[in-house]
Formats: structure tokens, C-alpha cells, sequence
């Protein structure tokens, strides 16, 4: 069984997004990103940099930070980070969030998350 987890699992490849060459879905079919537990961190940056070079038809990116930010400047180092990165999808909108329960929130709900009902999953991310 998985879980939840601060401790690395080895030494970080930085590279290993761009040496893994393309990912067709990435390129051409992913036009939402939900990226839950953000931390900031090389591998995390390293990630969102090759996808945002490589995701031609992404529209919007939602980036929830792990735990609400210590200060604006944490916020805006974060947004600089993210905003210098060059994306393939010039129209892409990139936004900045945090979550409100610290277990997660609906979001992590069974009971939501076993609700086939809603046509789209993701709009209310």
C-alpha cells in the first residue's frame, strides 16, 4: 500500500522528464492540470516545466500548494518561478491555490470520488 510521504525515493534526475522524449497525451490531449500537494521543490519544478513546454492545448493549470504559504513572498517567488517558464500553450492561464481542510477536503471524498454523475470530474477541482 502507498501513501503520503516527505522522504525522497532516491537521487533526483532532473532530467528525466526531457530525456523521456514525448508524451503524446501531454502534447496534444491534457487541456486541464490539477496539481495537488505542491512544495516547490526541483522535482516538482522540473515536472511542471516539462509539461508546460510540452502541453500544446492545455487551457488552465491549478497548482494547490501542500500548506498555505508562510508569507506573499513565498507566494510570489512561486509565481515567478512559474510565470518565467516557457509553455507551449501561449493562451494558458496558471492559477495559485491552497486548500482550505488540511485532510484534503471534498476533494478526497469516496463518496464524491465514486460519483459517476457529474459530466465533468474536474469542475469543481
Amino acid at each position: 500500500q502507498s501513501g503520503k510521504t516527505d522522504q525522497s525515493t532516491g537521487k533526483l534526475n532532473l532530467k528525466s522528464w526531457h530525456e523521456s522524449g514525448t508524451i503524446e497525451c501531454i502534447r496534444s490531449r491534457i487541456k486541464l492540470l490539477v496539481f495537488h500537494d505542491f512544495r516547490g521543490g526541483r522535482g516538482e519544478l522540473a515536472f511542471l516545466k516539462f509539461f508546460f513546454e510540452s502541453a500544446l492545448v492545455l487551457q488552465e493549470a491549478v497548482i494547490v500548494f501542500a500548506a498555505a504559504p508562510s508569507s506573499m513572498e513565498e507566494v510570489q517567488s512561486k509565481l515567478d518561478i512559474l510565470g518565467s517558464m516557457k509553455r507551449a500553450s501561449e493562451t494558458s492561464i496558471v492559477l495559485l491555490t491552497t486548500r482550505s481542510d488540511p485532510q484534503g477536503g471534498y476533494i478526497w471524498s469516496f463518496k464524491i470520488g465514486s460519483d459517476f454523475s457529474p459530466a465533468d470530474p474536474f469542475e469543481n477541482y
